[in-house]
């Protein structure tokens, strides 16, 4: 027979580690996710195919394909308001469709400075 082990809630321990534990998991998980998580789900149902545009972007500053080609994209895909990136380290160039009315070109550009990189609109 299987036995069980039964938490006395009324217990002061117990009592603080259900008041406390359920506020660290909020604290630690909650407010430090990223916000381009939750929006990165909603950006592709929210843009029609009709309103994507595309933006060709001169990329310096990268010096492979893995680690910041591909880094670039990852970032750049997670975005609120992109709809796909496609980074080529070879040719310093990155393509970009977009949702023009919820992200410019310009944040855009700010995007890949944050990662480190220089970035221009061809």
């Amino acid at each position: 027979m299987a036995s069980y082990v039964v938490y006395d809630v009324n217990k002061p321990f117990m009592k603080r580690f259900f008041i406390i534990f359920p506020i660290f998991l909020f604290v630690f998980f909650g407010i430090n996710m990223p916000k381009t998580f939750a929006q990165k789900a909603t950006s592709k149902q929210e843009t029609p195919k009709n309103n994507v545009k595309k933006v060709e972007l001169t990329i310096s500053g990268m010096t492979c394909q893995k680690g910041c080609a591909d880094g670039i994209d990852k970032k750049l895909n997670m975005t609120y308001g992109i709809v796909r990136s496609k980074t080529n380290f070879e040719k310093g160039k990155s393509v970009v469709s977009y949702d023009p009315s919820l992200i410019t070109v310009a944040e855009i550009i700010k995007v890949i400075k944050e990662k480190g990189y220089e970035a221009k609109q061809r």
